[in-house]
Protein backbone atom coordinates (compact mmCIF):
# COMPACT_ATOMS: atom_id res chain seq x y z
CA UNK A 1 0.00 0.00 0.00
CA UNK A 2 1.11 3.60 -0.93
CA UNK A 3 -0.18 6.53 -0.77
CA UNK A 4 0.27 9.92 -2.82
CA UNK A 5 -0.62 13.26 -3.01
CA UNK A 6 -1.92 14.66 -6.24
CA UNK A 7 -3.98 17.86 -7.03
CA UNK A 8 -4.40 18.72 -3.61
CA UNK A 9 -5.55 15.08 -2.67
CA UNK A 10 -4.44 12.12 -0.64
CA UNK A 11 -4.76 9.00 -2.29
CA UNK A 12 -4.40 5.65 -1.14
CA UNK A 13 -3.65 3.24 -3.48
CA UNK A 14 -3.35 -0.60 -2.53
CA UNK A 15 -1.42 -1.84 -5.12
CA UNK A 16 -0.05 -5.59 -5.49
CA UNK A 17 2.87 -4.46 -8.18
CA UNK A 18 6.16 -2.34 -7.15
CA UNK A 19 5.82 -0.49 -10.26
CA UNK A 20 2.59 1.90 -9.07
CA UNK A 21 4.96 2.43 -6.46
CA UNK A 22 8.11 3.45 -8.93
CA UNK A 23 6.04 5.27 -11.26
CA UNK A 24 4.15 7.28 -8.24
CA UNK A 25 7.74 7.78 -5.90
CA UNK A 26 7.90 11.73 -6.11
CA UNK A 27 4.40 12.07 -5.20
CA UNK A 28 4.38 9.67 -2.29
CA UNK A 29 3.07 11.22 0.84
CA UNK A 30 3.04 10.02 4.85
CA UNK A 31 0.65 7.16 4.84
CA UNK A 32 -0.59 7.89 8.26
CA UNK A 33 -2.60 10.94 6.41
CA UNK A 34 -6.27 10.10 6.22
CA UNK A 35 -7.12 9.83 2.24
CA UNK A 36 -9.66 11.44 0.20
CA UNK A 37 -9.75 8.66 -2.51
CA UNK A 38 -8.73 4.97 -2.19
CA UNK A 39 -7.96 2.61 -4.94
CA UNK A 40 -7.76 -1.09 -5.31
CA UNK A 41 -7.44 -3.26 -8.33
CA UNK A 42 -7.90 -6.91 -8.40
CA UNK A 43 -6.49 -9.47 -10.61
CA UNK A 44 -9.18 -9.78 -12.82
CA UNK A 45 -9.58 -6.26 -13.18
CA UNK A 46 -5.87 -6.23 -14.28
CA UNK A 47 -6.98 -9.38 -16.68
CA UNK A 48 -9.53 -7.83 -18.49
CA UNK A 49 -7.16 -5.00 -18.86
CA UNK A 50 -4.59 -6.85 -20.71
CA UNK A 51 -7.28 -8.62 -22.82
CA UNK A 52 -8.44 -5.16 -24.32
CA UNK A 53 -4.85 -4.94 -26.03
CA UNK A 54 -2.61 -7.07 -24.78
CA UNK A 55 0.10 -5.88 -27.67
CA UNK A 56 0.21 -2.43 -25.52
CA UNK A 57 1.01 -3.73 -22.42
CA UNK A 58 4.43 -4.45 -20.54
CA UNK A 59 3.60 -6.88 -17.77
CA UNK A 60 0.76 -7.03 -14.81
CA UNK A 61 2.46 -3.75 -12.94
CA UNK A 62 1.72 -1.84 -16.03
CA UNK A 63 -1.47 -3.06 -16.53
CA UNK A 64 -2.43 -2.61 -12.89
CA UNK A 65 -0.84 1.43 -13.53
CA UNK A 66 -3.58 2.04 -15.66
CA UNK A 67 -6.73 0.72 -14.06
CA UNK A 68 -5.28 2.74 -10.84
CA UNK A 69 -5.41 5.98 -12.59
CA UNK A 70 -9.29 4.78 -13.87
CA UNK A 71 -10.37 4.42 -10.98
CA UNK A 72 -8.94 7.71 -9.57
CA UNK A 73 -10.25 9.50 -12.37
CA UNK A 74 -13.76 8.24 -12.08
CA UNK A 75 -13.54 9.43 -7.76
CA UNK A 76 -12.31 13.00 -9.15
CA UNK A 77 -15.40 14.58 -9.80
CA UNK A 78 -16.41 14.31 -6.07
CA UNK A 79 -13.68 16.76 -5.37
CA UNK A 80 -14.66 19.37 -8.47
CA UNK A 81 -11.48 17.44 -10.53
CA UNK A 82 -11.16 15.88 -14.03
CA UNK A 83 -8.76 14.52 -15.78
CA UNK A 84 -8.73 15.38 -19.58
CA UNK A 85 -6.32 14.12 -22.33
CA UNK A 86 -4.19 16.76 -22.84
CA UNK A 87 -0.59 18.16 -22.69
CA UNK A 88 -0.17 21.60 -20.59
CA UNK A 89 2.85 23.33 -19.89
CA UNK A 90 3.40 26.55 -17.31
CA UNK A 91 4.82 30.01 -18.56
CA UNK A 92 5.07 33.04 -16.32
CA UNK A 93 2.74 30.87 -13.24
CA UNK A 94 -0.11 30.11 -15.92
CA UNK A 95 -0.91 27.03 -17.79
CA UNK A 96 -1.93 26.71 -21.13
CA UNK A 97 -3.33 23.21 -22.40
CA UNK A 98 -2.94 21.83 -25.59
CA UNK A 99 -5.93 18.60 -26.77
CA UNK A 100 -5.66 16.37 -29.67
CA UNK A 101 -6.80 13.14 -30.94
CA UNK A 102 -3.95 10.75 -30.37
CA UNK A 103 -1.40 11.02 -33.16
CA UNK A 104 -2.13 14.57 -34.12
CA UNK A 105 1.24 15.98 -32.61
CA UNK A 106 0.24 17.78 -29.05
CA UNK A 107 3.58 16.35 -27.62
CA UNK A 108 5.77 17.42 -30.49
CA UNK A 109 3.91 20.81 -30.20
CA UNK A 110 4.73 20.83 -26.64
CA UNK A 111 8.35 19.99 -27.88
CA UNK A 112 8.21 22.68 -29.40
CA UNK A 113 7.10 25.15 -26.40
CA UNK A 114 10.34 23.78 -24.67
CA UNK A 115 12.46 24.51 -27.88
CA UNK A 116 11.67 28.32 -28.17
CA UNK A 117 11.56 29.07 -24.66
CA UNK A 118 13.63 26.60 -22.86
CA UNK A 119 13.78 27.40 -19.16
CA UNK A 120 10.63 29.49 -19.44
CA UNK A 121 8.52 26.86 -19.77
CA UNK A 122 7.67 23.76 -17.57
CA UNK A 123 5.68 20.80 -18.64
CA UNK A 124 2.99 20.40 -15.59
CA UNK A 125 2.13 17.23 -17.47
CA UNK A 126 2.56 15.51 -20.73
CA UNK A 127 -0.44 13.50 -21.28
CA UNK A 128 -3.12 12.98 -18.36
CA UNK A 129 -2.99 16.12 -15.88
CA UNK A 130 -5.34 16.49 -13.36
CA UNK A 131 -7.45 19.96 -13.71
CA UNK A 132 -8.83 21.04 -10.16
CA UNK A 133 -11.71 23.73 -9.14
CA UNK A 134 -10.20 25.92 -6.40
CA UNK A 135 -11.28 28.95 -5.23
CA UNK A 136 -12.92 29.82 -8.63
CA UNK A 137 -9.80 28.94 -10.62
CA UNK A 138 -9.40 25.89 -12.61
CA UNK A 139 -5.64 24.44 -11.70
CA UNK A 140 -3.85 22.02 -14.01
CA UNK A 141 -1.61 19.85 -11.54
CA UNK A 142 1.01 17.34 -12.71
CA UNK A 143 0.35 13.62 -12.04
CA UNK A 144 2.97 10.68 -12.57
CA UNK A 145 0.78 9.11 -15.38
CA UNK A 146 2.51 11.70 -18.19
CA UNK A 147 2.69 9.65 -21.39
CA UNK A 148 5.40 8.10 -23.07
CA UNK A 149 7.56 11.52 -23.02
CA UNK A 150 7.70 11.44 -19.06
CA UNK A 151 7.12 14.67 -18.90
CA UNK A 152 5.72 15.69 -15.39
CA UNK A 153 6.00 18.21 -12.68
CA UNK A 154 4.60 18.24 -9.56
CA UNK A 155 2.94 21.53 -9.55
CA UNK A 156 0.50 23.06 -10.51
CA UNK A 157 -1.13 26.55 -12.44
CA UNK A 158 -4.34 28.25 -13.14
CA UNK A 159 -5.70 27.19 -16.73
CA UNK A 160 -4.96 30.44 -19.12
CA UNK A 161 -5.80 29.18 -22.53
CA UNK A 162 -7.16 25.41 -23.52
CA UNK A 163 -6.26 25.13 -27.33
CA UNK A 164 -7.16 22.41 -29.83
CA UNK A 165 -4.79 21.41 -31.94
CA UNK A 166 -5.47 20.13 -35.51
CA UNK A 167 -2.84 19.49 -38.36
CA UNK A 168 -2.51 22.39 -41.05
CA UNK A 169 -0.77 23.85 -43.84
CA UNK A 170 -0.65 27.07 -42.65
CA UNK A 171 -0.21 28.03 -39.00
CA UNK A 172 -3.42 29.95 -37.37
CA UNK A 173 -4.50 30.48 -33.91
CA UNK A 174 -8.25 32.18 -33.08
CA UNK A 175 -10.46 32.11 -30.45
CA UNK A 176 -13.89 29.72 -30.49
CA UNK A 177 -16.76 29.46 -29.30
CA UNK A 178 -16.48 26.62 -26.46
CA UNK A 179 -19.84 26.03 -26.27
CA UNK A 180 -19.83 24.91 -29.86
CA UNK A 181 -16.84 22.91 -29.18
CA UNK A 182 -18.26 20.57 -26.56
CA UNK A 183 -18.64 17.36 -28.40
CA UNK A 184 -15.16 17.56 -29.98
CA UNK A 185 -14.07 18.38 -26.14
CA UNK A 186 -15.52 15.96 -25.05
CA UNK A 187 -13.60 13.59 -26.81
CA UNK A 188 -10.74 14.29 -24.90
CA UNK A 189 -12.26 13.93 -21.00
CA UNK A 190 -12.39 10.87 -19.01
CA UNK A 191 -15.71 9.50 -19.51
CA UNK A 192 -16.35 5.56 -18.41
CA UNK A 193 -19.75 3.89 -18.77
CA UNK A 194 -21.10 1.63 -16.72
CA UNK A 195 -22.06 4.63 -14.54
CA UNK A 196 -18.83 4.47 -12.58
CA UNK A 197 -18.67 7.98 -12.55
CA UNK A 198 -20.93 11.24 -11.55
CA UNK A 199 -21.54 12.11 -15.30
CA UNK A 200 -23.94 14.93 -14.49
CA UNK A 201 -21.20 16.41 -11.74
CA UNK A 202 -18.24 15.70 -14.53
CA UNK A 203 -20.55 17.61 -17.28
CA UNK A 204 -21.27 20.64 -14.42
CA UNK A 205 -17.45 20.54 -14.37
CA UNK A 206 -16.48 21.09 -17.94
CA UNK A 207 -19.56 23.29 -17.99
CA UNK A 208 -18.10 25.32 -15.39
CA UNK A 209 -14.42 25.13 -17.89
CA UNK A 210 -15.78 26.01 -20.69
CA UNK A 211 -16.91 29.70 -19.31
CA UNK A 212 -13.83 30.41 -17.25
CA UNK A 213 -11.05 29.27 -19.31
CA UNK A 214 -10.59 30.80 -23.11
CA UNK A 215 -10.99 28.19 -25.87
CA UNK A 216 -8.81 28.48 -29.23
CA UNK A 217 -8.55 26.40 -32.36
CA UNK A 218 -5.01 25.97 -33.00
CA UNK A 219 -3.68 24.62 -36.24
CA UNK A 220 -0.30 23.39 -36.65
CA UNK A 221 2.38 22.61 -39.58
CA UNK A 222 4.47 20.25 -38.15
CA UNK A 223 7.00 22.59 -37.49
CA UNK A 224 8.76 24.84 -34.47
CA UNK A 225 7.03 27.99 -35.85
CA UNK A 226 3.68 26.46 -34.90
CA UNK A 227 4.84 27.36 -31.80
CA UNK A 228 6.48 30.14 -32.14
CA UNK A 229 2.97 31.68 -33.60
CA UNK A 230 1.04 30.26 -30.56
CA UNK A 231 3.97 31.69 -28.04
CA UNK A 232 3.35 35.38 -30.20
CA UNK A 233 -0.54 35.11 -29.92
CA UNK A 234 -0.09 34.97 -26.38
CA UNK A 235 2.55 37.61 -25.82
CA UNK A 236 4.67 35.53 -24.22
CA UNK A 237 7.54 36.22 -25.71
CA UNK A 238 8.38 39.91 -24.24
CA UNK A 239 7.38 38.63 -20.63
Amino acid sequence: MIQIEAAGLVIRIENRYDYVKNLCREYLTDENRTPDITVAVTEEEIRKEIEKAPECFFGDGYAEGVVVYEKISNALPKYDAFVMHSSVVAVNGEAYCFAAESGTGKSTHTRYWKEVLGDKVTVINGDKPIYRFQNDQLLAYGTPWCGKENWQTKTSAPLKALCLLERGEENAIYPVDAFEMLAELSHHFHLPGGGQVDMPKLMDLIDRMVTIVPVYRLRCRNDVSAAQEAIRYFNLEEE
